[in-house]
């Protein structure tokens, strides 16, 4: 039985070597698209100052500062505990991170009041940038506060940060767009194999379909990280992208995330006969993925009506997943909200393939 899983397998795997039109729209696309993000914007250029914002008084003076600091066109605001956000910045997340302590009101009636400004040492560029940003800040506050008896201060703290480029946010988000568009083509192969009444012939052998269909998975999956494996080599040749994770856990994102979108091909394979209307729908399920799941850019300020269905998208998960582990070196408490989404999206859309799928 194994000798014959492995024959199937191995001719599986065969005809999608040879599908240069699959390879091309799956390592392809991730390729260009990494080359031209990479050389294009593989500086540390960023638009906005990144600002962690930690409100310990939780006061009305204290609330009024953190929303006019909301208000600020050249500030990106982030609002959260203080280990979270000094975290966020550790990790490259932010640029600097600001403190108003408990009693920071109080202190301000009194005078000498101050704030605490953790920024990154590590890039003496967005670290110079952001003490200025801090200190454009404070000396906005003193002057609506010159009747105060004192002014505040800042107490400045370097912190050891990671650099956080680009193209760091983009290689992990090639990956995950690689698989998707590899691995959703799974369900036009078998509905084109329908047409062409290759299945009907196998259903007439001695051949089960579900040997044939692991056959598939099992080719389909091994290629994937064949793929990925490529897409990284290039990536940490070309671009210097370091993978701060656990390799063995990389590879069980991967592995579950194709298996993610092989069972959604496999529901397109489900409902629909013809491969011309499969194409097309998997555009319509590739599409919004690719610009909403985080591959380009990311989506956690995406307007809050898109939100919904954003945090839907399985390719989302997986982008995150991807980047907790090769960036961030996470360990398996970061993503396994990740992976149990995707396990969640394997799980329903298999119990639809049982339910519908028809081999003939």
């Amino acid at each position: 039985m194994m000798s014959k899983m492995i024959v199937l397998v191995r001719t599986n795997f065969s005809i999608l070597r040879r599908q240069r039109g699959l390879l091309i729209a799956s390592l392809g696309l991730a390729i260009v698209s990494m080359l031209v993000f990479g050389f294009l914007f593989g500086g540390n250029t960023t638009n906005k100052t990144r600002l962690g914002v930690v409100d310990q008084d939780a006061t009305t003076v204290s609330t009024q500062i953190v929303h006019q600091l909301q208000q600020a066109s050249s500030l990106q605001i982030f609002t959260g505990r203080s280990d979270e956000e000094q975290q966020a910045l550790k990790n490259g997340q932010r640029d600097a991170v600001i403190i108003m302590p408990a009693g920071f009101s109080q202190q301000l009636v009194k005078g000498g009041a101050h704030l605490h400004v953790y920024y990154d040492q590590n890039n003496p560029l967005t670290g110079a940038s952001a003490q200025l940003t801090v200190k454009t800040i404070v000396e906005s506050i003193n002057s609506k506060l010159a009747h105060q008896p004192g002014p505040v201060a800042l107490e400045q703290q370097a912190v050891a940060a990671k650099d956080l480029r680009p193209i760091d946010f983009i290689t992990p988000g090639m990956l995950g767009m690689l698989l998707m568009w590899a691995n959703l083509a799974i369900g036009i192969q078998l509905i084109t194999w329908r047409e062409m009444g290759i299945t009907k012939r196998l259903a007439a052998t001695p051949l089960k379909p579900i040997s044939m269909m692991s056959a598939q998975v099992v080719a389909r999956l091994a290629l994937s990280l064949l793929q990925c494996a490529l897409l990284l080599g290039l990536a940490i040749w070309m671009f210097h992208v370091q993978i701060y994770g656990n390799l063995g856990l990389l590879t069980l994102v991967v592995s579950i995330g194709s298996l993610t979108m092989l069972a959604i091909g496999l529901v397109i394979a489900s409902f629909v006969k013809k491969s011309a209307a499969a194409d097309s729908i998997r555009l319509l399920v590739n599409l919004p993925m690719m610009f909403l799941g985080g591959s380009y850019f990311d989506v956690s300020n995406a307007p809050s009506f898109l939100q919904p269905i954003i945090h839907v998208m399985p390719l989302y998960y997986l982008n995150d997943a991807l980047r907790q582990v090769i960036y961030y070196g996470s360990g398996w408490s970061t993503i396994q909200t990740d992976l149990l989404v995707m396990l969640a999206w394997i799980v329903a859309s298999m119990l639809v393939v049982w339910r519908t799928f028809r081999w003939l």
